[in-house]
């Protein structure tokens, strides 16, 4: 039964991703139409939730997602985070550059309007925070994930504050966003972490053995980053994915 549910969704997960190729390279290159053209940006939404569908997620939301022109900082537990949060609003997506060069994903990130840090390069932090202050000034959402690598499903890493600085630069505020991934029966899903040395196709693998998967979004409350340091903003931000995170899975 696992056996056919991995390859029914994984026939269906292929179908999907032409689907993706069709659209961008339609909008992005016969149209030549912006990443962030409303019917453009409406596809790409469907696009990634359909996703998480096929995988079967069942994401149930609470709260709801800052106004256009403002930064979002979520935990990070695996690479469905992107698009199960790309499903709720338009986001633009802050990733590694390793992801460019990947066949197939890195070109349709890329076309998506992703922004692209280059990790471990002596101006990479402070060249990925310029460019996160020019599209929060063109009043965009920016997605960044300040633990800087993925997590258990359980733990919080540190939330580190110099992309933080963002969004004090552009006078926008912050949202902070909590996620959880569960099994069918409620408990915290051991599976879904995207973690090292696990391969993509890996985890991917495992997750379309699953039956369902229950995922738990908060958007959080707004933290003006007009008030305090980015340290400051940081703490606050990784406090309150904590806190919603401990309320609701204790």
């Amino acid at each position: 039964m696992i056996s056919l549910r991995r390859l029914f969704r994984l026939i269906l997960l292929a179908i999907h991703v032409l689907v993706g190729i069709a659209i961008t390279a339609c909008f992005a290159g016969l149209l030549r139409r912006s990443a962030f053209d409303a019917r453009y940006q409406r596809l790409k939404r469907w696009w990634l939730a359909r996703i998480v569908r096929i995988l079967g997620g069942q994401v149930t939301t609470y709260g709801k997602p800052a106004p256009a022109g403002s930064l979002l900082a979520s935990n990070h537990v695996s690479w469905l985070d992107i698009p199960l949060l790309g499903g709720q609003t338009s986001i633009t997506f802050l990733s590694k550059s390793e992801v460019k060069d990947w066949p197939v994903i890195g070109w349709l990130a890329d076309k998506a309007g992703t922004l692209f840090i280059e990790r471990g390069k002596r101006d990479g932090a402070k060249g990925a925070s310029e460019k996160i202050t020019e599209h929060l000034e063109h009043q965009e959402r920016v997605l960044m994930f300040p633990e800087g690598t993925t997590t258990d499903n359980i733990q919080i890493l540190p939330f580190h504050a110099r992309l933080f600085a963002a969004a004090v630069s552009a006078k926008v505020p912050i949202q902070p966003v909590a996620i959880h991934y569960k099994t069918a029966q409620g408990q915290t899903h051991p599976l879904i972490p995207y973690l090292h040395p696990q391969t993509l196709m890996q985890n991917l693998w495992n997750i379309l053995g699953e039956r369902q998967i229950l995922i738990d979004v908060y958007f959080l409350p707004l933290i003006d980053s007009q008030v305090h340091p980015r340290k400051q903003l940081a703490a606050l931000s990784e406090y309150q994915v904590r806190a919603a995170l401990k309320l609701h899975t204790a």
